[in-house]
């Protein structure tokens, strides 16, 4: 199975043209070459918190529509993260389109920034579950940018049988060490294949980090892009090397669930 990853810089608010920049990427392809394309988060409107409250656009709108024939046309499904209005409620949403055209599925974002200057949480709504779905024949799960910090998540997902986690992400150039330990962290705790989609370029003065990563199950990088360039990364995945890994290292199977829960008693005292 092959698998890419695109590396992208939306212009803050260009709605129309971002979306257009997009179906230019996909259409680069040939037809069955890529069975997976993934896309940062928030490509429609750039990652600018006023411009995502001014810009974000309702559904119904169909301003996805181009991109879904594409991924019908070249049978590529597509994964990218856009924004998603309903009423006066905005979601930091990962769009999930089959090779058929449809859409998917739809993961709103759970653990918003509260860092500055991001601060999501002043401006969005969480979403309230988990992203887990089938796409392509695989059994994938998604978690966006700063999720990355929360391992419950990626194990969570990890126990409902996810093969592949796909993470789009505006991650700043100044945390770039934590968005490439985390992503390893994660493809090696849960013996998963990872993979990331970053931004690059400036949006309302952040640098974003670039650094997209295709991660197989022992941790190893198959695929690293560029801090600044738009690439285009592409890996073929074997889904066996998940046993395989398993198979040589079994801390899956040896977990003590019934150690973790937070009601247990804490330590004795001495």
């Amino acid at each position: 199975m092959r698998i890419a990853t695109c590396q992208f810089d939306a212009d803050l608010g260009q709605v129309p043209a971002n979306l257009r920049r997009v179906a230019d990427r996909l259409a680069a392809l040939r037809p069955g070459e890529t069975d997976v394309l993934v896309f940062p988060e928030m490509c429609d409107t750039g990652y600018g918190m006023a411009a995502i409250v001014e810009h974000a656009v309702a559904w119904e709108a169909n301003h996805l529509d181009r991109i879904r024939t594409l991924a019908r046309e070249l049978r590529t499904a597509v994964v990218i993260g856009v924004s998603e209005r309903v009423g006066e409620v905005i979601y930091n949403t990962t769009a999930i389109i089959g090779t058929d055209g449809s859409l998917r599925y739809a993961y709103r974002k759970t653990h918003l920034v509260s860092i500055r200057p991001m601060e999501e949480h002043l401006h969005l709504t969480p979403g309230d579950a988990l992203g887990y779905f089938g796409l392509s024949g695989l059994r994938a799960g998604v978690m966006t940018c700063y999720e990355l910090r929360f391992p419950e998540v990626a194990r969570t997902l990890t126990l409902r049988g996810i093969q592949v986690l796909f993470v789009p992400a505006a991650w700043p150039l100044s945390r770039v060490d934590h968005l490439t330990t985390l992503l390893r962290a994660r493809a090696i705790e849960n013996q998963i294949f990872v993979v990331s989609s970053c931004r690059v370029g400036t949006d309302a003065g952040t640098q974003f980090s670039g650094h997209s990563l295709i991660i197989d199950p022992t941790g190893r990088v198959l695929a690293e892009g560029s801090a600044t360039g738009e690439d285009l990364l592409q890996a073929d995945i074997d889904l066996a090397d998940i046993d395989r890994a398993r198979a040589h290292i079994g801390a899956l199977g040896e977990r003590r669930p019934e150690l973790y829960s937070s009601d247990r008693k804490g330590p004795v005292e001495l």
